[in-house]
């Protein structure tokens, strides 16, 4: 087999895993229009020595809506919530650690290490703390997140994300992402977001212990035909979030794993009650 023919094979192999890796398979594109949206960076005290970027926009006098994307995914994919909550919240999307502009921070599968770097943007604003939104595996980090800093998350949605870790479990093409004639010719986030997929499952463990932890009213969407993450894990949810009184779960009936993309307006709406229903909370208790 000569030089050309085994680079050739090389590259087709890679990118037929590119193509069946966690969101590539769904066209999903992590690119947006951030024109008009600020980004700022955060130097990270913990984890140390990394840098943590994120867009923001919105009034920066109201309460705060936060969201975490998937594996892999980029802060630009929710140009268009930033906008369109805008005169409701200052609203903020980071890119993890690990990608796009946070990329030189190296590849941090640790949950609580990816948590801790969105945590110092946890800030109080006339006693409401932030929405924290999570799709995929952001569900996780986001649930990390309000579980670790309790009394400073407002409110908690979890999109097309899972909880349960005996679901969680690396694909094939996880496996195949890993060969050695694969591996070299990935982009660097799908070898970043294949590095997540394999320490998932016990990151996921490492969670499940610390899910009593969360308080805050918590929202669930999940489609009945998601391939990536099974709509089984609604159930195991349910039962870990038992003593939580403001859980509330909205199945998408036929929808799969791109949610946040293709039922935006049902997650804004969402979004926007639990904003309304955060002030009214906070105007009685003054009452």
């Amino acid at each position: 087999m000569t030089r050309r023919t085994r680079v050739s094979r090389a590259s087709a192999a890679a990118a037929l895993c590119a193509a069946l890796l966690p969101g590539c398979r769904f066209g999903m594109d992590y690119s947006g229009d951030e024109s008009g949206i600020e980004r700022r960076a955060l130097e990270l005290d913990e984890p140390a020595g990394r840098r943590l970027s994120y867009l923001v926009h919105g009034d920066p006098t109201e309460p705060r809506v936060i969201f975490v994307h998937g594996s892999p995914g980029s802060a630009a994919m929710y140009a268009d919530y930033l906008r369109d909550l805008s005169d409701e919240a200052e609203v903020i999307a980071v890119d993890r650690l690990g990608y796009n502009h946070s990329a030189e921070s190296g590849v941090v599968v640790s949950f609580e290490e990816q948590a801790a770097s969105i945590a110092p943007l946890l800030v109080e604003r006339d006693g409401l703390y932030p929405i924290v939104v999570g799709h995929s595996l952001g569900g996780p980090i986001a649930a990390r997140l309000a579980a670790d800093h309790p009394d400073r998350v407002g409110a908690l949605v979890i999109v097309a994300g899972g909880l349960n870790p005996e679901l969680e479990d690396p694909r094939w093409y996880n496996e195949v992402a890993r060969w050695w004639i694969v591996y070299p010719f990935l982009a660097d986030f799908l070898r970043t977001s294949n590095r997540e997929m394999w320490a998932c499952r016990e990151q996921v463990e490492l969670l499940d212990a610390e899910l009593d932890e969360i308080r805050c009213p918590t929202v669930v969407f999940h489609g009945t035909s998601d391939s990536l993450v099974p709509f089984e894990t609604i159930e195991y949810t349910i039962e870990r979030f038992d003593d939580n009184p403001y859980l509330f779960v909205r199945v998408l009936i036929g929808e799969d794993h791109s949610i946040t993309k293709l039922r935006r307006e049902e997650v804004l709406e969402t979004i926007r009650e639990l904003l309304e229903g955060m002030r009214d909370l906070l105007e009685e208790e003054d009452a």
